[in-house]
């Protein structure tokens, strides 16, 4: 940082020019001009991609403050012969500036995720939610296949645990995860191993964008058989299927601003809870 101040005070005075009586600045107000000049050059490499005039930049920064060029030429070269004086104060000065700016922007943006993830769990929806199935026999087999429509844009969040009855000796059994579209062809989303003799579980995410406009259901299949010969009945516990729908973070916060006008724009409650979020 103090490198970076060093080259933009040569820069600064090498492009001042003197015209009036000079004055000169306070420290204070000097390290503010050149936090300004330092946020000033931040932006310029980041955004500018042709070379601009140093001072069409600088100009209006001082006389933002009051001064011209020339004073600040004036209160630099001063510095040497001011026992009292340490250019590197400033320095440091303007440091703490830029920190503190640092840390409000920082505070502000943490601000915005939260409201942003307060907004997503207040409108995530449970599409499906099912316990306890105890499949047995054949007859029990559609216990272990669901399905969630309509399909809407935003992210789904599959999950499921389950337990293999260790007296199902069928190999070659996996789960599904798919989409299905209108022409009945499939997206597959997850298609793994089913696993024996312990309480197993998996999870997924998927996100429906706006081009997947033709997706009509989400189906889970607990217990397929890519070999069909080998399909015997399934003996398992299902502990849980859950199925979520988060729509999109852009739908989610206009439908918590939305909600929340008719209150009194946020609410004191949530205000609380966005300030806390935001500072964990």
């Amino acid at each position: 940082m103090k490198h970076t101040f060093t080259i933009l005070l040569l820069t600064l005075v090498a492009l001042l020019t003197a015209c009036n009586r000079p004055k000169e600045i306070p420290d204070k107000e000097l390290g503010q001009i050149f936090r300004d000049a330092m946020l000033a050059n931040a932006y310029l490499n980041i955004n500018n991609g042709t070379k601009t005039d140093s001072m069409r930049i600088y100009e209006p920064i001082f006389a933002k403050y009051g001064y011209t060029a020339e004073d600040v030429q004036y209160t630099v070269h001063n510095f040497s012969r001011r026992k009292s004086a340490n250019l590197s104060d400033v320095a440091e000065y303007m440091i703490l500036l830029l920190d503190r700016e640092a840390n409000a922007l920082n505070l502000q943006v943490a601000k915005l995720d939260t409201i942003e993830n307060v907004a997503r769990r207040r409108f995530t929806k449970v599409m499906l939610a099912d316990t306890a199935i105890n499949v047995r026999d054949k007859a029990d087999s559609s216990l272990m296949r669901f399905v969630v429509e309509p399909i809407y844009e935003g992210e789904y969040n599959i999950s499921a645990k389950y337990t293999l009855d260790s007296l199902d000796k069928a190999t070659g059994r996996r789960y599904r995860v798919y989409f299905e579209r209108r022409d009945s062809s499939i997206r597959s989303i997850a298609n793994g191993i089913v696993q024996r003799r312990k309480e197993s579980d998996f999870s997924h995410r998927y996100e429906i964008k706006p081009a997947d406009t033709n997706y009509v259901r989400l189906v889970i299949e607990m217990a397929h058989f890519a070999d069909r010969k080998q399909k015997t009945t399934t003996r398992m516990k299902i502990h849980e299927v859950k199925v979520t729908h988060t729509p999109p973070t852009e739908e989610c916060v206009d439908m918590l601003f939305n909600e929340q006008s008719g209150v009194r724009i946020f609410s004191d409650s949530l205000i609380r809870a966005i300030e806390e979020g935001a500072r964990k």
